[in-house]
């Protein structure tokens, strides 16, 4: 893990931070932690991976054509993101704590592509995601996965919206939002917009809200399990895929000691 701190006014190595605009110019394996607001830059023929865990910030991307960024987020707050990308992109976020977060991706060079996974559990909390991609280049690809756990009065809103803008053929922009509600005071909404004006291209959106099953949940009780250890089992389920992708150690412990915390509630 590379901590911002041990850069400043550093150059070499492939990267370097400078009034607050951290470049990137070759490939770098170790995660960076932003822990503020910052302007990211990644150069062409570089690659980086990035831990964001800051709070109330705007983020600023760059990533060039040939570039490619690894990025995931845990627990941020009020955050406001906006992607240039003419490159690879790859996000995922894990959202435990109430937020409202906006983020803005421009896929600008032929063949650039944008990848968002996001989960999050609202429990006694509301969450906002304002989503907007924007297809600016031809055959350019975006694929965003939204899922949702409320429960405890907690409530999420999914608002994405993808525009592919006339002439930018062989395009391709999936959205795709599931949410799971586990009572009768909490809820998921989903507001997907597609935006198309080329017809050579492929777009499409889906999403799926229910309650989780009462029979697995009967069932797991039936074999001696608590109520608030079948609802935990479930959850791990639902998470798992997320949790395993997490690569630093400190935040998966996190993430796992706050579904404990609040399902004890």
């Amino acid at each position: 893990m590379i901590r911002l701190e041990a850069l400043v006014g550093v150059e070499g190595n492939g990267l370097s931070l400078q009034n607050n605009t951290l470049t990137l110019n070759k490939t770098i394996h170790d995660f960076i932690l932003i822990e503020k607001e910052l302007n990211l830059c990644v150069l062409a023929g570089a690659s980086a991976k990035i831990l964001d865990v800051s709070e109330g910030s705007q983020i600023h991307i760059e990533i060039q054509a040939g570039a490619s960024l690894e990025y995931q987020a845990f627990n941020t707050k009020n955050i406001s993101r906006t992607v240039s990308c003419s490159g690879e992109f790859k996000m995922m976020e894990i959202c435990l704590e109430e937020s409202h977060e906006e983020l803005k991706i421009e896929l600008l060079k032929e063949f650039a592509s944008a990848e968002v996974e996001l989960l999050t559990l609202a429990s006694e909390s509301s969450f906002q995601f304002i989503q907007r991609i924007e297809h600016k280049a031809k055959q350019t690809t975006s694929n965003i996965s939204n899922f949702g756990v409320a429960l405890q009065k907690g409530d999420i809103l999914f608002d994405t919206t993808g525009k592919i803008y006339k002439g930018m053929s062989k395009s391709k922009c999936v959205q795709l939002s599931k949410g799971i509600v586990m009572d009768d005071i909490s809820s998921v909404t989903s507001k997907p917009i597609l935006l198309i004006d080329e017809f050579d291209v492929i777009a499409n959106h889906g999403a799926s809200i229910g309650k989780m099953s009462d029979e697995s949940l009967f069932y797991l009780m039936s074999r001696g399990l608590t109520k608030q250890e079948a609802f935990l089992l479930m959850l791990e389920g639902i998470v798992r895929p997320f949790i395993d992708k997490l690569t630093d150690e400190e935040v998966k412990n996190q993430f796992e000691k706050k579904i404990e915390t609040i399902l004890k509630r």
